[in-house]
């Protein structure tokens, strides 16, 4: 019922005065007159907002609990015909899934005069789930009950607060991950952690990283559905290695969801429909990639560099320490190793030796007539003399070899696992001392010389490993006498 016509048949059932005078009806009259015209104002106005306002409305009939009204939101949000709603009941007209629940919220009602829901699912006619905020109010019209029920669509609000919390979850699962990169102890490590971390936490499963070496971008890693394999080389020579390149070139990153949104620099690929692509610092490039249009948001781009920034600080840091290590343990001049290192993996090589039953060699070297080489030509000499020979028998040695300075122009090589083979060593680096003569011998006015001392360390004996290097230095000494 309108609200102007439960005011006219409260006007027609009002008792007429018949004693009053002409001037009291006038005034009666008028003022029954613009008592309507605001009540025909004030339900203008009401229409008005039922007709624009942006939630749905639905009007009942408190008794009855039938529906009476409905605004054009509500049809529009849940698609459903006017026809659907009018003169059915809540429970009747299929927008709330669970009709059980629906009856005791409108007997709540009934009893409240107010029910609020914060997150009730609807259903729109294509089957559609809408989440949306619901509050119901009882208020009197006149002499009738109406029930009043703001529909309010959250779905958008919704998915954002999913949106958030996902990246909630994405960023303390990356932080965590970034804990397992701190501790890292090999190059290795960082990047299986680095490429789990983007397929598992940030769902790339077509990542790639690449890491630079010299002139190269080298495939180290990549995740279960990866195009690129490991290993592969991007030659950055003369302008090559395509959007991993330019990425490292510029330090940015770079994503695309459309072919025609690639950059030029993309290397031809048919597949290719979006990718991301970001620098790890100035070390390397992760990028992801699809076969699918518009796969990527702003915010996974945003997470691929966090991940990216946390795989260049863990390399970072394993870098400086191996670089520190390396200090520790090299000869600042010569750059073979120190005593040092050889007390640290001597004992390592002792216990394979003896795993493997095979003897461990040894070479004691000393350059000759050093003493001369220092008094009449100087230091500066000698030291390049002590390098020259330093690279020569790192040269000349194996690969599994390592050459110490035992002290002042002395060197000594350690030869794991041989049998004999210490002759064959020993042949090559008089080999290389002589070829080294050839260019070289004007510089000392007399050719370069060195005296080599050799012994075995064999698995089971009781020498110790004193014993042996004092028998390889005797050694050496005999040949620096002039046996050779």
């Amino acid at each position: 019922m309108a609200l102007t016509d439960e005011v006219k048949n409260q006007a027609v059932t009002e008792p007429h005065v018949s004693d009053a005078s002409p001037a009291v009806h006038d005034e009666a009259a008028k003022a029954n007159t613009d008592t309507m015209e605001l009540l025909k104002t004030s339900e203008a106005r009401y229409r008005r907002l039922f007709e624009t306002a942006q939630d749905g409305i639905l009007l009942l009939d408190a008794e009855s609990g039938k529906i009476t009204d409905v605004n054009p939101f509500m049809l529009h949000m849940l698609g459903h015909p006017l026809n659907h709603f009018i003169g059915r009941e809540l429970w009747e007209i299929g927008i709330v899934r669970d009709e059980e629940a629906s009856r005791e919220a409108f007997r709540q009602l009934q009893e409240q005069s107010y029910v609020r829901y914060e997150n009730l699912p609807l259903e729109t006619i294509g089957g559609q789930e809408v989440q949306v905020e619901f509050v119901s109010n009882v208020y009197r019209v006149g002499r009738t009950d109406v029930i009043q029920c703001n529909i309010r669509n959250i779905t958008a609000r919704k998915s954002a607060e999913a949106a958030l919390l996902e990246t909630s979850r994405k960023i303390a699962e990356l932080h965590q991950a970034a804990h397992q990169l701190e501790i890292a102890e090999e190059e290795e490590d960082v990047y299986r952690s680095s490429v789990q971390a983007a397929e598992t936490i940030l769902g790339f499963l077509t990542c790639s990283l690449y890491i630079l070496i010299e002139d190269n971008l080298i495939v180290k890693a990549v995740s279960s559905d990866a195009v690129a394999i490991e290993g592969y080389a991007l030659d950055l020579g003369m302008g090559g290695g395509g959007l991993a390149a330019a990425t490292l070139q510029k330090g940015e990153a770079v994503c695309f969801n459309d072919p025609s949104e690639a950059p030029e620099c993309c290397l031809l690929d048919p597949d290719l429909r979006a990718g991301i692509s970001v620098p790890v610092g100035r070390l390397g490039v992760f990028q992801a990639r699809s076969s699918e249009n518009d796969a990527f948001a702003d915010e996974d781009t945003q997470l691929l560099e966090l991940l990216g920034g946390y795989t260049a600080e863990a390399l970072r840091r394993i870098r400086l320490q191996n670089e520190l290590r390396e200090q520790a343990t090299r000869d600042a001049l010569t750059g073979v190793y120190n005593r040092r290192y050889f007390t640290e993996v001597i004992s390592q090589e002792t216990g394979r030796s003896k795993r493997h039953g095979r003897p461990i060699g040894f070479l004691m070297v000393d350059v000759n007539r050093f003493k001369q080489i220092n008094d009449q030509l100087g230091h500066v000499v000698g030291d390049n003399v002590l390098r020259e020979v330093g690279t020569l028998l790192q040269h000349a040695v194996r690969g599994e070899d390592f050459v110490i300075r035992y002290g002042g122009d002395e060197f000594l090589v350690v030869l794991p696992e041989t049998n004999g083979e210490t002759k064959v060593i020993e042949s090559r680096v008089y080999e290389a001392v002589d070829q080294w003569n050839v260019p070289n011998e004007k510089m000392l006015g007399f050719p370069l010389s060195l005296a080599i001392g050799d012994a075995h360390w064999i698995p089971g004996s009781e020498q110790s490993i004193e014993a042996v290097l004092a028998e390889a230095d005797r050694r050496m000494y005999e040949r620096k006498r002039g046996e050779r």
